[in-house]
């Protein structure tokens, strides 16, 4: 009558293997270095660290007009500028500035000034204010060719701006104080991209990360790291939504494999640990606890026929007191069990 648990069927069908043979678990080195690669790619936005080296650099302004015309001028092209390294601040760019950023309108007076050269070698041209400080509108370069596009308020980058790295990644988005507050979208050289809020150069508040081969996450993010509700999609169609902490899968949530496996449960540092119902698209399905992505301590193991095995687990196996339920005879049987095998 029922089933016997010591039929290497029956043993294969209730074990959880690991990740590597059945992909019950979510997050091998490869994913979870998904799950966080960005983080290291915005650090880049803190731009005003990032260029400290002293550039010798000459500038050669020709043509300079009236000071109090430059909207004209930069509309006619009757400023011209060239330097005598690669990179420059060119008509292009200037262009840029005027067509996509208004008059700063704040009550403070400015007025534009030649190209200067200032700290560390950088180049600015924009307007400045009575008192000798960067604000409205100005771009920037640095000595290794990175540029700034937008708003400044007492010599430092604020409202709207766009930063361009020389080596591909941009920020474009709010600013306060030279960081990138409020809402912004990073887009790196390699396509990944970053859209969301942003609080003192970190990701906080809303956001979403889209990778190049095809993962993504939308939620929320605390002090630069994914922490509280989000939904991760991997490629192949896999999905978690559920509680994020510190970057990790931990909490409550439920992964979905794109074979229609579900695991519905806690999480721990990116593993099923705690309480959890795992879900087979065939109709088997388990109710009880796990640790370490295996079941542990009392659990119910239940074939699509009915059958089921209530009772103690450890590593992912029946161990300790046990009994199989039999649907059509209603009888409960009960065995001792180690590491899977029937032993009394």
């Amino acid at each position: 009558m029922g089933c016997s648990c010591e039929n290497n069927k029956v043993e294969n069908d209730i074990e959880i293997k690991k990740i590597q043979q059945q992909n019950e678990l979510i997050l091998d080195e490869k994913l979870l270095k998904n799950i966080i690669e960005i983080q290291s790619r915005v650090r880049g936005v803190l731009f005003r660290q990032k260029f400290n080296i002293k550039n010798d650099k000459k500038l050669l302004i020709e043509n300079q007009t009236n000071q109090n015309s430059y909207y004209n001028n930069y509309e006619t092209n009757e400023n011209k500028y060239s330097f005598l390294e690669e990179e420059q601040i060119t008509e292009s760019d200037i262009n840029y500035l005027f067509n996509n950023y208004p008059p700063l309108d704040d009550g403070i007076e400015n007025k534009m000034q030649a190209m200067t050269e200032i700290e560390n070698g950088a180049l600015y041209y924009g307007e400045w204010d009575i008192n000798g400080n960067k604000h409205g509108r100005g771009i920037q370069l640095w000595p290794d060719g990175s540029k700034y596009f937008g708003y400044w308020i007492n010599n430092k980058a604020n409202k709207k701006g766009k930063l361009m790295q020389k080596y591909g990644d941009i920020y474009e988005g709010e600013w306060l104080d030279d960081k990138a507050n409020g809402y912004g979208i990073y887009l790196h050289l390699d396509g990944a991209k970053y859209e969301g809020y942003w609080k003192d150069d970190k990701q906080e508040g809303k956001g979403k990360e889209v990778w190049p081969d095809g993962n993504s996450y939308e939620g929320d993010y605390l002090a630069g790291k994914k922490q509280g509700k989000g939904k991760f999609t991997w490629s192949d169609g896999s999905v978690y939504e559920g509680d994020f902490m510190n970057n990790n899968i931990e909490g409550k949530g439920i992964y979905k494999w794109a074979d229609n496996r579900i695991y519905n449960g806690d999480w721990k540092n990116n593993q099923m640990n705690g309480y959890g119902e795992f879900i087979w698209p065939d109709g088997r399905n388990y109710k009880g606890g796990y640790k370490n992505d295996k079941k542990e301590g009392y659990g119910v193991f239940r074939w699509p026929q009915g059958q089921e095995y209530r009772g103690n687990w450890k590593n992912g196996k029946q161990d300790g007191e046990g009994e199989i339920y039999n649907p059509e005879t209603k009888e409960c049987r009960k065995f001792i069990w180690k590491n899977g095998k029937r032993i009394g």
